[in-house]
């Protein structure tokens, strides 16, 4: 009885070993024998405190024989249960997944593509995979309530490309990142409201604005298309069609005579500075009359940026041209708008 009870005094005194009483190295020695990585763990840790092979298993709260058939092989590392597991957790300081892994039970790449995995699995799963044994270091992460802390957002980002597959994964990078304070771009695409879909891809052609126009027949209202290519749009009301194409920043829009009418092409040229000469200070910045003073002051910025001279490079001298025209049109249309409030 006496012996009995000193046994389950012994397994219930499990010992944590603080991170800071083992170098997290591995024996090299341990390496030749049976038991894997685990047993050259448990012999470095047991080296570093001058223990025993018997202190040690009383550290673990495990019998010295359990102890000692596991380190000879004689025990095989296959039947590691989960009591001596949670006893190797507790004394490496160590998430048990780590020490199935360490153990030979567990492939690290496999445990990324399919297992359920915790941010600390994750720390130390890139460990295992980017590292030769004889230079691991196999210490708790640095702050253990955000285990990906010090990772770069490229090699965060890695990881979601190669084992995004597995949601335990992407659950854990994205606790990371909803730590992590938003970059200036990042705040303005909050702003904007814009879908992370369009923010991996930008279009140049997305950013620019619609711009709205009167057709010169019936004066309607038609708002330009933002087109790759140049091509062609027509009035809903009286079909007249319009020759669209973009340069740089700037749409120059050109009406197209019908084939019977035999007129020069500058009475097209006329019509579209008549149109942009009736156009109301509304229709410049691409407003309904009702819009409140923000949006005028968005539509503002939003056009001055898009038709600043110095915004368009290297662009032939016309369309430097155009842009200095709409620059001075919407500077003056947001004046007029502004003495009317």
């Amino acid at each position: 009885m006496p012996t009995a009870t000193a046994r389950a005094s012994a397994s219930a005194s499990t010992v944590q070993c603080p991170p800071d009483r083992w170098s997290g190295r591995l024996d090299p020695d341990g390496f030749k024998r049976p038991g894997g990585l685990l047993v050259a763990a448990l012999m470095q840790a047991a080296t570093e405190q001058d223990l025993s092979q018997g202190e040690l298993a009383t550290a673990m709260g495990l019998s010295y024989w359990s102890l000692s058939q596991l380190r000879i092989g004689f025990r095989p590392i296959e039947a590691l249960d989960d009591d001596l597991a949670q006893a190797c957790a507790a004394f490496l300081d160590l998430p048990p997944l780590t020490i199935q892994m360490l153990a030979g039970l567990v492939e690290p790449a496999e445990a990324l593509a399919t297992m359920p995995l915790t941010g600390e699995d994750l720390w130390h799963v890139r460990q295992l995979l980017d590292t030769e044994p004889a230079d691991l270091v196999l210490l708790p992460p640095p702050n253990r309530a955000r285990p990906l802390q010090s990772l770069s957002v490229d090699e965060l980002a890695m990881l979601h490309q190669e084992y995004g597959c597995n949601p335990s994964v992407c659950e854990a990078l994205a606790a990371e990142l909803a730590c992590r304070p938003l970059s200036k771009t990042e705040r303005l695409r909050a702003a904007l409201g814009s879908s992370p879909e369009a923010a991996a891809e930008p279009s140049p052609a997305a950013a620019l604005q619609p711009p709205i126009l009167r057709c010169v027949s019936c004066h309607k209202r038609l708002r330009i298309p933002v087109l790759d290519a140049p091509g062609e749009v027509r009035c809903p009301t009286c079909q007249t069609e319009y020759a669209v194409h973009w340069q740089a920043a700037v749409c120059l829009v050109q009406r197209i005579e019908p084939p019977e009418a035999d007129s020069d092409t500058d009475e097209g040229d006329e019509a579209v500075s008549d149109a942009a000469a009736e156009a109301t200070p509304w229709s410049v910045l691409g407003l309904e009359e009702s819009s409140p003073w923000e949006a005028v002051e968005r539509a503002r910025r939003t056009l001055l940026q898009q038709y600043h001279p110095d915004r368009l490079g290297h662009v032939p001298p016309l369309v430097q041209q155009l842009a200095e025209r709409e620059f001075k049109r919407v500077s003056e249309a947001y004046e007029t708008l502004r003495s009317q409030r």
